[in-house]
Order: structure tokens, then sequence, then C-alpha cells
């Protein structure tokens, strides 16, 4: 694996193999959010899809926007890297093929509409990617891609490089937000000048130390530098990391993490 985990191929397909490690932080974000809202429904309030519209979703994951645009009356038309995904969204009923976001496998002009949703972070060339969503979305249609903010579960970052440490092992900088986050709206205005952010503060309130580790365990706990092949590193930190959630819930009486999320809204002008 390389330093940058977020596009590390390797890593990539541990992660997004099968819908299970991801399904947990989904999860985590269902029934720990401090928002009553849905972030998903805000998310798709924003993409507006209409009756009979056709939807791109790019780099789909197992399709959990699906069912609410559905709902709308839209089609989605799904592409995700991972065979694991394809297949999750297949057996839901999906219409779904395998392919890079960097080099979409769809005609010009395609869809009324286009997401992308927490998956920048993982395309080598972002601005490819984002050119490619021009291209296969029609005059006057709208992209929507929602990304985390800069500081996008810093506490949990820094809980656990402070935990890494203590093992002796390095925490990895920074972590994927620094590649795509809302902070990048120059990097959207560059192929879609009309770009706009819409901010979405949120935190996650976790009742008991058992889901703050649970979530920890989805992802974050691989970001070491050069962590050992065989996995060993993680019941070290996932041990050393509940002693210190213990500390805080003993103080606290919940483990609060900033997860402030949002998307970028735009439509493709017929100058681009």
């Amino acid at each position: 694996m390389g330093h940058d985990l977020s596009t590390d191929p390797g890593y990539l397909a541990y992660q997004y193999g099968d819908a299970a490690r991801l399904r947990i932080r989904q999860e985590a974000h269902r029934r720990y959010s401090e928002r009553p809202d849905d972030f998903l429904e805000w998310v798709v309030d924003h993409l507006d899809p209409q009756p009979g519209e056709r939807i791109g979703d790019v780099g789909c994951g197992p399709g959990i926007y699906h069912p609410l645009v559905a709902a709308r009356g839209a089609q989605v038309v799904a592409l995700d890297p991972s065979w694991g995904m394809v297949a999750e969204v297949a057996r839901q009923g999906g219409w779904v093929v395998q392919g890079d976001a960097q080099q979409l496998p769809w005609a010009h002009e395609a869809f009324h509409r286009v997401m992308a949703n927490h998956m920048l972070y993982h395309v080598p060339d972002r601005r490819a990617a984002l050119q490619e969503m021009w291209r296969v979305l029609r005059p006057g249609g709208r992209v929507v891609l929602a990304t985390n903010a800069g500081d996008h579960l810093r506490r949990l970052h820094e809980l656990h490089a402070q935990v890494a440490r203590s093992l002796g092992y390095r925490p990895l900088e920074g972590s994927v937000t620094e590649r795509f986050s809302l902070d990048h709206l120059a990097l959207v205005r560059s192929v879609f000048p009309n770009a706009r952010v819409h901010v979405r503060p949120d935190a996650f309130r976790f009742p008991t130390v058992e889901a703050a580790l649970a979530y920890y365990a989805s992802m974050a706990v691989d970001r070491i530098a050069d962590p050992p092949g065989d996995g060993s590193h993680r019941p070290r930190l996932l041990a050393a990391m509940a002693e210190v959630l213990q500390e805080v819930w003993a103080r606290d009486g919940v483990i609060r993490v900033e997860k402030t999320a949002g998307c970028f809204v735009a439509e493709k002008t017929v100058s681009g």
C-alpha cells in the first residue's frame, strides 16, 4: 500500500470489495448524527430530480441514493470502479456498470443530472473526472458533488494520531478531505464555472465506546505509514483507542466528533 490510502488500488479493493465496512459508516451516520434531517434527502433535494429524467450516478457505491431518486420519478444509471459495489447495486435491480470516473462509458449529453457523492477524493485525476461529468451532462443540466468539510472528523483523526504514536506507528498526515473537500471550489469551478457550495454542519454523538470504536475500525484505524500486510496493527490500535475513548466517555458521557459535510451544485451552461 502506498501512503496515500485514498487512491491506493489495493486498499480501495479492501475497503470496497464488498459493502461491509461502508455499511458500518453509513449506519453510524444514520444512528448517531446530531441533525434530525437525513443527509441523503438533503443531497437529493439539491439534485432536484424530475419525473422522467435520467440521472447519472458516478461512483455509486451500494446505491443508497437510488431509492430516493426513484421515488421522485427519475431513473438512475450508475457506475462504480468496484465489482463488489456493482454487484450490490445489480442485486437491487439497478442499472449499473463497472468503470472509471476519468473515462465514463456514456454518450455525450446522456443525462439530465449527474451526481458524484463522497468519491472524488478517491479519483487520481479529479479534474478529468469533472470534465467527464460535464461531457455526459445535457446543457442546462445539474451536477451535485457531495463531500466533506476540510475539518471533517478532525477529533477522531487527532485521537488516532495520539494512539498510533504511543504504539510506535507513524500516523498519516491529514485525511482524504485533503484531496477533495468543500474547500475545493476553485477546482470545481475550473470545469463548472457557476458552481456554489452548500454546507451542512453536523456531528456524531456516539453514546458508547463500542459505537465510536466500530466506526474507527471501519477505516481510520489503517491510517498509518507502511501498515503491516498481515493487519496486525489493527487489534493493537483498537485496544489502545478503546482506552482513550473510554476516558472521553467517562468525562463527557458521550463521544462527540464534528463531521460537517455538504455539496457543490452547478449547472452546465452552453459556454461550459
